[in-house]
């Protein structure tokens, strides 16, 4: 209120022209500092500019001068520089909306003066006297972004990273068969080409269009939903008629806010950034495009400072679980998404109010392109940095269970089973609880993880299996704190194992096979293929044949991937049969029983004399090779 009083003020002032020079530069002198007011001596500072002083009460009518343009236009000048000093000094510490209000105030103090002063000298000069701060815009783009990092910390601090459930309205099949019929066909909606869709409240910039794919337990639930067990009520709710109903968006509550807050501190910066243009501020030499390009820098600085703040809204890596890292990865996919609609909203904005122009247009929308594909490839980096966490979550939590379950295994199985491991069985569990946290995911991040942790597995177990383990090896096992020289666990590769240990192992491997072909990712079973290839062969009866230098052929064809070298490290420790391993087997009953098994198994059963021979054509071919 005092500022509008003070400017109407100003205003009759300098339109009747009763204006006392002299009294002016008295208060200055008394009430403000003179660096401030740009007083004392110098010339383009308010004042009389150096002339000579009066201490006469301003009562007296003798303190009265006459009117004159040049006592107003010292005045204005006065005005101006105070106004730019104050705003400058109190700009420290802004927020954007403050900088963009007390922006605003200036350009229409200098608009009305114009209006009530039209002929004032100092108007070539006002321009330059407010925008004293060259940097001034710089200094608001690091304040959005500092404000932006802030405002998704938060968001990201109150989120309890669960997909928004998406609620529809329950409606009877014949309700939907009708709803159907009168639905548009496609690209009816949108006759005219580039048209955007429209905006949904809540869920801005077509964040409404992120919605989880079903996976493929959700799919045969769709197929009958009176027996899904996706139903949360007998009477509805959000599953009470299956998948229709029990839809879930990408994102967390924190991802609508955060693109929000990005909109709305982009306007305000845009504001400001507008209103400095009006006040002398100028564009840099080499940005064609005019004071449009710092408000397209500050949506892409926005951006990439919310995606870092998304990506490290969690304080310890230890207390994030496998779903919390996913829905991360999921968020910034989501605002990632919403990207070219968000850009194209605030291009539209621009161009109403008049700071795209006609002669910049080409160069602004060349940048505002530029801008997005940096943000969007900001996105980029913290999405690979999440899927590089989640991985790393399941690859630590893989490494436990397999140590945990194979420290004390014992491989010389001495008896086949037609079932799997305990340890494969933990190991599948596992994997399935955590591949159905995965539906946040775009699909060729899921398949990725998919593949990933499959990998992982077979690649322990093929080191396990193949990895040369001798007592050197053990021993310095052991003088590294329980590292093994094989890799980052403390489990050791296997130092023995027969015939019924590798034929349980590949019961092992075709169940993690199947497991893979049934999550429906393409080709994820041949994650397996090694081992697999590794364990058939070591089964193989005709294995010693193919061993034969004369058979190399033979042997590539039948197993063109299967290493050699792996083949004589099992060798190494394979417990061949004959004398006491036969012996140790238990009474005569039970050996017989044993003997028939291992006969309709129809598996390579090495006695121990042969195996020497083998170990050596596998280390002379290995090194003629």
């Amino acid at each position: 209120l005092s500022s509008v009083v003070g400017f109407a003020a100003v205003e009759a002032a300098l339109e009747i022209g009763t204006f006392n020079e002299d009294d002016v530069e008295n208060n200055s002198s008394r009430n403000v500092d003179p660096k401030a007011t740009g007083g004392g001596n110098n010339s383009g500072g308010g004042g009389a500019g150096g002339a000579e002083s009066t201490t006469a009460h301003p009562s007296t009518p003798k303190d009265l001068l006459s009117p004159s343009n040049t006592s107003s236009s010292k005045y204005e000048q006065t005005l101006i520089k105070e106004l730019g000093q104050l705003f400058q000094s109190r700009s420290l510490g802004a927020s954007v909306a403050e900088l963009a209000r007390g922006s605003f105030l200036m350009l229409s103090f200098r608009s009305a003066l114009k209006l009530v002063f039209a002929n004032s000298p100092t108007r070539r000069i006002d321009k330059e006297l407010l925008a004293m701060d060259t940097n001034i815009i710089m200094c608001g783009l690091k304040v959005a972004q500092d404000e932006q990092l802030k405002a998704t910390s938060k968001f990201c601090q109150e989120d309890r990273y669960e997909s928004v459930r998406k609620v529809g309205r329950m409606i009877s099949p014949k309700q939907r068969a009708v709803l159907k019929e009168k639905q548009p066909p496609p690209g009816a909606e949108n006759e005219e080409p580039g048209t955007p869709s429209e905006e949904v409240l809540n869920f801005p910039f077509g964040l409404n269009e992120s919605v989880q794919a079903p996976v493929l337990g959700n799919a045969i639930d769709d197929l009958d939903p009176t027996t899904s067990m996706r139903k949360t009520s007998s009477s509805g709710g959000f599953g009470g008629f299956g998948g229709q109903h029990d839809q879930s968006y990408t994102f967390s509550s924190s991802v609508p806010q955060v693109v929000r807050s990005i909109h709305a501190r982009t306007i305000a910066f845009a504001a400001f950034a507008h209103c400095q243009e009006g006040l002398g501020q100028s564009s840099s030499q080499q940005k064609g495009h005019g004071i449009v390009g710092y408000v397209l820098d500050c949506v892409e600085e926005c951006i990439s400072c919310s995606a870092v703040a998304m990506k490290d809204g969690y304080s310890d890596i230890d207390e994030l679980t496998v779903q919390q890292a996913v829905q991360i990865t999921a968020n910034i996919t989501a605002l990632q998404a919403s990207l070219p609609r968000l850009f194209g909203t605030i291009m539209r904005g621009l161009c109403h109010i008049g700071m795209v122009r006609e002669e910049t247009s080409t160069d602004a929308f060349a940048y505002a392109d530029k801008t997005l594909s940096g943000a969007d490839k900001s996105c980029d980096t913290e999405v690979g940095s999440t899927l590089s966490l989640v991985y790393e979550i399941c690859r630590n939590k893989l490494d436990v269970l397999i140590d945990f379950s194979l420290e004390n295994f014992q491989w010389v199985a001495k008896s086949s089973s037609d079932i799997p491991n305990a340890y494969a069985e933990s190991l599948i569990e596992y994997m399935r609880s955590t591949f159905a946290y995965l539906a946040p995911m775009d699909e060729g991040s899921r398949a990725g993880l998919h593949f990933s942790c499959c990998g992982h597995v077979a690649e322990r177990l093929v080191r396990l299996l193949a990895d040369v383990s001798s007592k050197g090896v053990m021993d310095s096992g052991r003088q590294m704190g329980g590292q093994s020289v094989h890799g980052s666990s403390g489990l050791s590769p296997l130092s023995k194992i027969d015939a019924f240990g590798l034929n349980n192992l590949s019961v092992d491997v075709v169940e993690f096979e199947n497991f893979a072909n049934a999550t429906g990712v393409s080709q994820l079973g041949e994650c397996f293929n090694e081992l697999s290839t590794i364990c058939t062969a070591m089964l193989d009866r005709d294995l010693p044949a193919l061993l034969q230098i004369e058979n190399v052929s033979a042997r590539r064809k039948k197993y063109p991937f299967l290493s050699l070298e792996k083949v004589g490290n099992i060798l190494e420790k394979y417990v061949g049969t004959g004398g006491m391993a036969m012996g140790a087997m238990g009474p005569m009953g039970d050996r017989l029983k044993s003997e028939r098994k291992n006969h309709n198994l129809k598996i390579l059963m090495l006695k121990k004399n042969e195996i020497p021979l083998l170990i050596k054509l596998c280390r002379m071919q290995q090194q003629s090779a």
